[in-house]
């Protein structure tokens, strides 16, 4: 069973974005915005723990009316505060746009279940006491029929059987095979086993001691592969392909290389195929050495901006950068080609307080909000991407008025941009001027580029 948890966050922006973040991990999550309605909340719902933000905590009468109720006081509570504030020690304290962190915090609370317990046949238990390996093996050797349900720090699964053989899997997007081999790799978290009569869909037809074999062999090797190409730090991507190269690869291949167009971490795209996780990082890998796909290092990493004392100064550059008479935040407008835009796009999205509008870029070569930037006193800078297609460019004129400069990201400024920068009075600045050769996949790199575009907009 799944904890329940009631966030009480007044940002509704990140209540939102932290909530779905823990309901993908497992967590059933309630919500409020303020101590009235959490109060309520708590009456009427069984909750495990509750999650606060330390705004709120601010005021004394908060912390009082928690108290003051001896159910709600015993609650285990933890206090959400931002990226900025060091909460190693501080047990109490969790960043508050880290919902991993939170998620694997919440799954080791002080009251969870013993190693196992049974009810009339049925069970519940610990994944640090008993593996999911032993538990299938237990169940196939009982032959038992029901739903084996396991609720981890990276999601909730299931497996279901049917006189001990193993019949279907879920967990999260995957099902089938692809699913069981991954819960068989989890290690933490809790489990139930519910007996059952109802007819399962048949997704896993091989026997289930073959099963457990291969997917202990599939799940070291996975763990293996995924050390290897950096799994976690990393994001991959795809280089430009001659067309003559598609009649060579395979449907794997291709499939893998249209994935990776934007840049991810080798495990963001085992969700994103149906293929066995094991043949997809082989794929991944082989691709790597043939060199049609390319490690962004440290592209996965997330990055501040800038130091705490330099954002200050950043937000002033920025309200000097706002045009009299455009609506809306100023703008950075980046000019490059659409491979190179949509690593801008990924990298842009690893910024600390980046507000990602979108995965991917527009199909049409159209100039497209990539991410607001989030700096500080309440300023907001928007990242505007323009690709490199002179078909459109009768469209530039349009893009760029209240823009507070252009950059050019390794592209020649052509006569058609530079008329249009000269009719709109909007500055052309030079990526590689500013700060040298640059990989806009990497978030740290493309922090620096903005720095350094903000500040030579503003003649700095």
């Amino acid at each position: 069973m799944s904890h329940t948890v009631l966030l009480v966050e007044p940002d509704v922006d990140a209540l939102g974005e932290l909530a779905e973040g823990l309901r993908a991990r497992g967590l059933e999550v309630l919500l409020a915005d303020n101590i009235e309605t959490a109060l309520l909340r708590l009456q009427t719902a069984k909750v495990s723990a509750l999650l606060i933000a330390d705004t709120l905590l601010a005021d004394p009468n908060v912390e009082a009316r928690l108290s003051a109720d001896p159910q709600v006081a015993r609650l285990p509570r933890w206090v959400l505060v931002s990226r900025t504030v060091q909460t190693s020690d501080k047990p109490s304290w969790l960043p508050r746009h880290d919902p991993e962190t939170i998620a694997r915090r919440l799954f080791t609370l002080p009251s969870r279940t013993p190693p196992v317990s049974t009810d009339r046949g049925d069970f519940r238990g610990d994944l640090q006491q008993v593996s999911v390996l032993d538990l299938l093996q237990l169940l196939s050797m009982n032959r038992r029929t029901g739903s084996l349900t396991l609720v981890a720090p990276t999601g909730q699964g299931e497996v279901r059987l049917t006189e001990g053989e193993i019949v279907d899997a879920v967990f999260r997007r995957v099902e089938g095979t692809k699913a069981l081999y991954r819960l068989l790799a989890e290690t933490d978290g809790t489990f139930s086993f519910v007996s059952g009569t109802t007819n399962h869909l048949r997704r896993v037809t091989d026997p289930t001691h073959m099963l457990l074999l291969e997917g202990m062999r599939h799940t070291d090797e996975v763990r293996l592969l995924l050390d290897r190409l950096a799994a976690t730090e990393d994001a991959i991507q795809s280089t430009p392909q001659p067309h003559s190269l598609d009649g060579s690869l395979s449907e794997l291949e291709r499939s893998v290389l249209l994935a990776l167009e934007v840049p991810k971490t080798a495990t963001a795209i085992l969700d994103d195929i149906n293929s066995p996780d094991l043949e997809i990082l082989i794929c991944v890998e082989s691709l790597l050495d043939k060199g049609l796909l390319r490690r962004i290092e440290q592209g996965a990493v997330r990055v501040e901006l800038a130091e705490t004392e330099q954002l200050g100064v950043l937000s002033a550059i920025v309200r000097q950068l706002k045009r009299p008479g455009f609506p809306g935040n100023p703008r950075l407008v980046i000019f490059s080609s659409a491979s190179r835009l949509a690593a801008c796009l990924h990298a842009l999205g690893r910024i600390a307080d980046s507000l990602e509008l979108s995965e991917v870029a527009p199909s049409a070569p159209v100039a497209f909000l990539m991410a607001t930037l989030r700096l500080a006193e309440g300023q907001e800078l928007d990242l505007v991407g323009l690709p490199n297609n002179v078909a459109f460019s009768p469209l530039w004129t349009l893009t760029l008025p209240g823009s507070a400069a252009i950059v050019t990201l390794g592209q020649e400024p052509s006569d058609m941009l530079e008329e249009a920068a000269g009719l709109t009075a909007v500055p052309l600045l030079d990526a590689e001027t500013l700060v040298g050769q640059i990989d806009e996949g990497d978030p740290r790199q493309m922090a620096a580029l903005v720095r350094a575009a903000l500040e030579a907009a503003a003649g700095r």
